[in-house]
């Protein structure tokens, strides 16, 4: 049975809109709420410090850098292609190409947050809010859960992938504050900015565009 965007989207879309404008609003005007938040969810991640956990996430976290998202989804919209699923292939290559990465570019800019004032363990070159790693990975995989859920019949493998990529979007987000990049409100914002236009992108595809098969 094919998954309808309102099935996967409401009231979550909502819920997340409010979510992002709620951060944005906080760092904007720099509200003492925002500096709690980021205080006890980036002690609670940088407590668990020790040089295995260490290594992992400075290497964990580079899977969100730009070359190699471009180079996964590039291989993914190829295999899509290739199984002729070119609707979820163009799905998959706007939500990355075309919205993840001049949305993200643009907020960035326009709140233009400094970044944490820890030791950053991996190179950073932009502003801290929102998280660009955070919001692609949402957008990445969360395409991929969509395109899972609507184009497979095998449950198991559904869980199993959904699963995979779950733990993908959660764990990248946790190694932006890990190493240090950034601040718990700028992962939050990016996954709730991310999610946002996953469903919008969703909604387009479904009503006008006949859906992912």
């Amino acid at each position: 049975m094919k998954i309808r965007s309102k099935q996967i989207g409401n009231p979550f879309w909502g819920l997340s809109l409010l979510v992002f404008l709620a951060f944005t609003a906080g760092v904007w005007r720099q509200s003492a709420w925002i500096t709690q938040f980021d205080h006890y969810f980036g002690s609670r991640i940088r407590e668990l410090a020790n040089p295995e956990l260490t290594a992992f996430f400075v290497h964990f976290t580079k899977i969100g850098n730009l070359i190699p998202l471009i180079t996964f989804v590039a291989g993914a919209c190829l295999a899509l292609l290739i199984l002729r699923k070119n609707k979820a292939s163009l799905f998959l290559f706007i939500n990355t190409v075309l919205l993840a990465i001049p949305v993200n570019t643009f907020v960035k800019e326009l709140i233009d947050r400094p970044r944490p004032q820890f030791t950053h363990l991996v190179a950073v070159h932009s502003s801290s809010f929102p998280s660009g790693h955070s919001m692609s990975t949402m957008m990445i995989f969360g395409s991929l859960i969509i395109i899972v859920n609507q184009l497979l019949k095998n449950n198991l493998e559904k869980l199993m992938l959904n699963t995979l990529f779950i733990v993908m979007i959660i764990l990248i987000g946790i190694s932006r504050i890990y190493v240090g990049v950034h601040f718990a409100s700028d992962v939050a914002g990016g996954w709730s900015l991310g999610f946002c236009l996953l469903y919008m992108s969703e909604f387009v595809f479904n009503k006008f565009g006949g859906g992912l098969s």
